[in-house]
């Protein structure tokens, strides 16, 4: 299947299998809450019994005849009828469809012939706006104000228009004038730039749906109706969203107060149970598009007898349950409870209309700056199986209007717990620097220059009022001032090497004073402690959202594909191996799975010779990977090229990678040449093989470069100039001449952290940085055989 708006590399798929009311069933058992109605839709809830019986009793009777010419059928009659009755004035006829985008054309083509007929063939222009949603269908394409859906299919449908709709929490987009007056002027400019003329029809939502859940001010419909009726354009609403209950009214254009010539309605119309639009047609458009031979065109499945009789029944059943009452009911107790997130700094707004609901996320919501909300639905459906939607920055909630208020808790508990969380690590993050260096905040996929970094860095961290106090202190025994003197890469070689130094040092006094003196919400990694105390770093939450905004970034770069759930198998703490695996699957929109493991250990047995008990950890660790992996739909997979190995050597483990999993990406320890030409081609062919080589000491890592040869070692090329290497002669501290190995020296320099000068347990060849990347990157990585006198021990890790 090609599934619409999925990456064609992601092969994880969450397969529906059963549903009741609001809630779904998938194929491994878990539950799920739908608040979302599927795609607005469900209304009556899932799993229906009395809509089945319907559907069977018409099949049986007639399951369907066309609907072209005189022909005609009992069901699609009394359903016209009874949507006619439903329909605001001046609506008299229906015309049926397959579906809202099948509806939209119909009503772009009905407007242009009106005007054809009327001797008027020049008006063919098409008014819509921004941010506007019409289906994909061309002509509904043409009409959506979403660029996403013109790119690489243009050309598109000529003579068509988008103007700007009124969205009342962003003000600055209308230069400080009043949001409706904007908009009438501007649509009047435009009638009178293309000419009233050569104008056929003007096409919006009534409320935006798909863009946020955005209601105009109460007086914006009923003037541009007055405006465009005083030219002898036509009116199409779109509501295909908001018709049939889900606003608490039949239809959104009865709440304001507007008489459209047409109204596009599907979804709520048969609630999902059949595929099924029907456009409603005002009389004096019907009395000229009807006239002579008609009107040319139809679907094969227009007025299908089956599909009409379940729309009858559905439209039954939400007067009986007193449907549009409930979506007001539900809708405004759900609304409260969301509104409370309003409090939160992530929020700019939530807005709730009947049983539709939009939480738009700003970065400050006194600028509504965005804040993207992709990472919210599958966090919540991870935590709580509760299934919400997005658009670029506002979580949309839309559930079937049967959803009882013990439900819509669930649903609000679930969103509240996951931005909630989000924000307080937000609010925790530093306040404003005592010295503003905003060098220290770019992203670092666009970085700065090293003299640039490292002037704003040495300012930051040995600036009495900014500084760490471990920095300030140690900074009295140096015999320079790094203020002063360190300005280029190589005069970070005058720094100590400090790393040991962090064995006993109080985390707390690793933090920059300039982040102020709130709490903030540090995490704390190790490295070492096999045989001494280990080393600690603190890790601060900008330094975690640039550093995974990175890695993001470089995945996307390799076509990891997003939406695919990650395994990790290492240690979760307080090694950094689990923490970023978890976070990775979190931000790319998958669920992550993890197989913990103590490299300690691992290391201990491996170093005392304890072999059996070696095997038996190992065992024990792969049997943890096999329920997963048989369980579970996995993407990804990070681990260690042990661990790598061990999977290789298990033959249904193997297979299941082989079968389920498209990307492996191993760190932690050294793969060589041969190893990774076997698993490339004969143990994981299918999968992407990404090597990965970090050190907790300096916060960071970088990945494997792409596109090298099978006889190419993996060669790795840090995001300079915030992490920086050198490979040294270890006898003499210089630097080796390009092709030589020596041992690697890690720099992070960050507003968070400075480590300079750290002395890795690896040795490397040197070689140039790959082309566009500044400093030095390191292939074929082995580790040392001693480090501080002390035998090394890679294990499993």
């Amino acid at each position: 299947m090609i599934h619409p708006h999925l990456p064609g590399d992601v092969t994880d798929r969450i397969v529906m299998v059963e549903g009741s009311g609001c809630r779904l069933r998938d194929a491994h058992g878990r539950e799920y809450l739908d608040a979302t109605g599927g795609l607005l839709l469900a209304h009556v809830g899932h799993g229906r019994r009395d809509l089945a019986e319907v559907a069977a009793g018409q099949m049986t009777k007639l399951e369907y005849y066309s609907s072209f010419h005189e022909f005609t059928n009992e069901p699609s009659i009394r359903l016209a009828e009874k949507l006619i009755d439903l329909a605001p004035s001046p609506m008299e006829r229906v015309y049926f469809t397959s579906g809202g985008g099948e509806a939209v054309d119909a009503a772009l083509r009905m407007a242009r012939l009106y005007h054809h007929r009327r001797g008027e063939p020049e008006r063919t222009w098409i008014l819509a706006r921004n941010f506007g949603y019409h289906g994909v269908s061309y002509g509904g394409a043409a009409a959506t104000g979403m660029p996403m859906f013109h790119q690489g299919f243009g050309p598109m449908l000529p003579n068509v228009r988008h103007l700007t709709p009124p969205m009342p929490f962003h003000p600055e987009m209308y230069g400080g004038e009043d949001p409706t007056e904007f908009c009438l002027r501007e649509l009047r400019e435009t009638i009178e730039e293309i000419g009233a003329d050569r104008i056929a029809v003007m096409i919006g939502e009534p409320i935006l749906g798909v863009a946020g859940v955005i209601e105009p001010p109460s007086d914006y419909w009923p003037r541009v109706r007055e405006l465009l009726a005083s030219h002898g354009i036509l009116l199409i609403l779109d509501e295909v969203i908001t018709a049939f209950g889900r606003t608490g009214h039949w239809f959104a254009a009865e709440r304001l107060g507007v008489a459209p010539d047409f109204v596009v309605t599907a979804k709520g119309l048969t609630s999902g149970y059949f595929p099924m639009g029907a456009l409603l047609v005002a009389d004096r458009v019907v009395d000229v598009v009807a006239r002579d031979e008609g009107f040319i065109g139809g679907y094969t499945y227009g007025g299908h007898a089956t599909g009409c009789a379940v729309a009858l029944a559905n439209l039954e059943i939400m007067e009986r349950e007193n449907l549009l009452a409930a979506a007001v009911d539900v809708g405004d107790h759900l609304g409260a409870q969301l509104r409370r997130l309003e409090e939160l700094p992530i929020v700019g707004q939530v807005r709730q209309i009947g049983l539709m609901i939009g939480i738009e996320l700003a970065q400050d919501p006194d600028t509504g700056e965005p804040l993207s909300a992709g990472w919210v639905p599958p966090l919540v459906r991870e935590r709580s199986g509760i299934i919400v939607r997005n658009n670029p920055n506002t979580v949309l909630v839309s559930p079937p209007l049967v959803m009882s208020h013990d439900e819509a808790d669930q649903v609000a508990a679930a969103v509240t717990d996951v931005l909630t969380e989000y924000a307080t690590r937000k609010r925790k993050r530093p306040a404003a620097p005592a010295v503003v260096l905003p060098v220290l905040d770019t992203p670092w996929d666009r970085p700065p220059s090293m003299p640039e970094l490292l002037a704003a860095a040495m300012e930051w961290h040995f600036d009495p009022k900014t500084g760490s106090r471990f920095w300030l202190e140690r900074a009295k025994s140096l015999d320079f001032d790094p203020r002063k003197d360190v300005r280029t890469e190589a005069d970070l070689e005058l720094f100590p090497n400090v790393v040991d130094e962090l064995r006993d040092v109080r985390v707390e006094d690793l933090v920059p004073r300039g982040y102020g003196d709130r709490r903030i919400a540090l995490d704390v990694y190790e490295s070492g402690g096999t045989t001494g105390a280990p080393k600690r770093i603190a890790w601060l939450p900008d330094l975690h959202d640039q550093l995974n905004s990175w890695h993001s970034q470089v995945l996307d770069d390799r076509g990891v594909p997003h939406g695919a759930n990650w395994l990790t198998i290492g240690p979760s703490g307080p090694h950094m191996f689990g923490p970023m695996g978890r976070t990775l699957a979190h931000r790319r929109g998958g669920i992550p799975f993890t197989v913990d493991l103590d490299p300690r250990w691992a290391k201990k047995c491996a170093a005392e010779g304890r072999s059996e008990e070696s095997r038996r950890y190992l065992a024990h660790v792969l049997d943890q990977v096999g329920e997963i992996l048989r369980s579970q739909d996995v993407g990804v997979v990070f681990t260690t090229p042990p661990l790598l190995e061990a999977l290789a050597g298990h033959e249904e483990l193997a297979e299941l990678v082989n079968r389920k999993v498209r990307t492996l990406i191993w760190g932690g320890a050294s793969m060589d040449l041969d190893t990774r030409t076997l698993f490339r081609k004969e143990v994981f062919p299918g999968a992407q093989l990404l090597g990965f080589y970090g050190s907790t000491m300096v916060g960071a890592g970088m990945y494997e470069r792409a596109g090298l040869a099978d006889d190419e070692p993996p060669t790795f090329d840090p995001p300079y100039p915030f992490v920086s290497l050198r490979v040294v002669d270890p006898d003499t501290g210089k630097t080796v001449p390009y092709g030589e190995r020596g041992q690697v020296v890690m720099n992070h320099i960050s507003r968070s952290m400075l480590i300079p000068n750290n002395l890795e347990r690896d040795t490397a060849v040197r070689l140039p940085g790959a082309p566009g990347l500044g400093g030095d990157a390191v292939a074929d990585i082995r580790p040392v055989p001693t480090f501080g006198g002390t035998a090394v021990v890679e294990g499993v890790y």
